[in-house]
């Protein structure tokens, strides 16, 4: 995926930062919210931040019970108990999941934005991880297109799947947790296609943090595929910056102001987000003759050397970010 150019930009002013939020209070005000692994960590930042936001009512769907009840009760000390619903159940399982949705429709007039953030890591439960990470983000989007999409009499609304910003050299000690949040963007930019938008009126957006200070995080050295991979992984870690979760969810805000269906998000570093267009696997092929890669001449135009690619070779190994 390639990143779009980032231009600096003098620090906005009091004034303007008082109309993004106006503009984001606008967006969020009045709506109810659905947030699935919303009792901790980044979900729970998501939960908090919408309702500062002036969101009417905010649903968490979380499989740890004590760990529900209890966001439930500290959130209602501060907005009121008519603003946020607590509903265990787990991603992984379609029926839980339909049953929450079923639920929630009755409990709120309508479901307006749906954040698809539940997730583990566990290498060494790979099935499992599969499961929640896959399995369950599909369970949670296909269900909120059912239950916002306009096809289905409803109002249309947005859908946010969280994925993962990623290092590949830094994360090569979590193949099955990075994989899992890759198939992320795919169902993102295939659910949020102008087909799909035009039909059900939800907008779909990835948005993919970079690493974040949550206990998903604090704990990962410990649920690597092999214990010999955990010096080098903590090695890794260490030279990254970490971020908190509740950047992640500033950052979420300014999203959704601007951000078209089926595009992808990132939040890194503690930094303003911005988005990442994925090109085309066309222009990525690497054409082969012969089995010896084009050959690279030493003429140069604008300071690149010039890559001779035969018209008539048929085939080529095409890659994907």
């Amino acid at each position: 995926m390639a990143e779009l150019p980032i231009h600096k930009s003098r620090r906005a002013s009091a004034e303007e930062k008082a109309k993004e939020l106006e503009v984001i209070r606008g967006l969020v005000c009045g709506k109810n919210i659905v947030i699935t692994g919303g009792a901790t960590g980044l979900g729970y930042s998501f939960v908090n931040h919408f309702l500062h936001h002036g969101a009417k009512q905010v649903a968490i769907i979380d499989v740890d019970d004590d760990a529900g009840k209890r966001a439930k009760n500290v959130v209602a000390k501060s907005y009121g108990n008519d603003k946020i619903i607590f509903i265990n159940a787990d991603t992984s399982n379609y029926s839980q999941i339909y049953d929450a949705f079923k639920k929630l429709s009755t409990m709120m007039d309508s479901i307006d934005i749906v954040v698809n953030n539940a997730g583990i890591l566990d290498e060494r439960r790979w099935e499992k991880e599969i499961s929640v990470n896959i399995g369950g983000m599909i369970n949670v989007a296909t269900l909120s297109m059912k239950f916002m999409g306009k096809d289905q009499d409803k109002n249309g609304g947005v859908l946010v799947n969280i994925g993962q910003y990623f290092d590949i050299k830094r994360t090569a000690q979590l193949p099955i947790y990075t994989a899992t949040k890759y198939a992320i963007i795919g169902l993102s930019q295939s659910l949020g296609s102008q087909f799909h938008y035009d039909k059900t009126g939800v907008r779909v957006i990835a948005l993919c943090p970079g690493l974040t200070e949550t206990a998903l995080t604090i704990d990962s050295p410990n649920r690597l595929l092999s214990r010999v991979m955990k010096a080098d992984f903590v090695k890794n870690l260490e030279e990254l910056s970490i971020q908190t979760p509740f950047v992640v969810s500033e950052g979420l805000m300014t999203i959704l102001k601007s951000a078209e269906s089926g595009s992808c998000w990132v939040v890194d570093n503690g930094k303003a987000p911005f988005e990442i267009i994925t090109p085309n696997y066309k222009i990525l092929k690497r054409r082969f003759k012969n089995n010896y890669p084009a050959v690279v001449n030493n003429e140069k135009t604008r300071g690149r050397p010039i890559i001779d690619l035969s018209d008539n070779m048929k085939t080529g190994l095409m890659s994907c970010a």
